[in-house]
């Protein structure tokens, strides 16, 4: 039975959702692709007509949840740029933190993406500059370096956050609190 091309779209933002939660959760090496399939509710065939390999579909999953993401902070709800605060606010929750699955495929895949294929890389480094890029205009500033420093302390803070959690909940919420005070220094001064 053919699919029709609506269908074939559906199939296709399924995978990228499946992909992209599970490549959050537990690594782009830590999903095979029958885990991706299985919880897309599609078969190996239904992949592979949307992806070349597995490298291809992680690098377009990366720009998908990337996208639906980034959307969501990077405009106020009267469609101005983001205010720092809403930056803060999104990266550096305790929910999100809590959540492998949430946040920003920047945090989760930030070590991984350098063992991964170039289209990978070039997909991450995308979602980087876009990221930096919004940061920036909300710190009102020409000055990338300062973005760049603002992106590595947000990126930096999740993955600290996350890693000591288990151990030191207390600590986990310190490194949040913590940066996030430091970079609204950074913004006022």
């Amino acid at each position: 039975m053919k699919v029709t091309k609506e269908q074939a779209e559906l199939n296709r933002q399924a995978l990228l959702d499946a992909a992209a939660r599970l490549f959050k959760q537990h690594g782009i090496d830590g999903v095979g692709v029958a885990d991706i399939c299985k919880a897309a509710g599609l078969t190996h065939g239904a992949l592979y007509k949307h992806f070349t390999d597995k490298q291809d579909l992680a690098a377009q999953a990366f720009a998908h949840s990337f996208r639906s993401g980034f959307d969501k902070v990077s405009r106020s709800s009267r469609g101005e740029p983001a205010s720092l605060a809403r930056y803060l606010d999104r990266y550096l929750s305790a929910r999100v933190r809590d959540d492998f699955s949430a946040g920003c495929p920047v945090v989760a895949s930030a070590c991984e993406t350098g063992r991964q294929s170039e289209a990978v890389s070039q997909s991450y480094t995308a979602g980087f500059l876009e990221l930096r890029d919004g940061v920036q205009a909300a710190l009102g500033s020409d000055d990338s370096a300062q973005a760049t420093l603002a992106v590595a302390a947000l990126v930096g803070a999740m993955a600290l956050s996350r890693g000591v959690l288990k151990a030191d909940a207390a600590l986990a919420d310190e490194v949040l609190k913590d940066v996030r005070a430091g970079l609204e220094r950074l913004a006022g001064g």
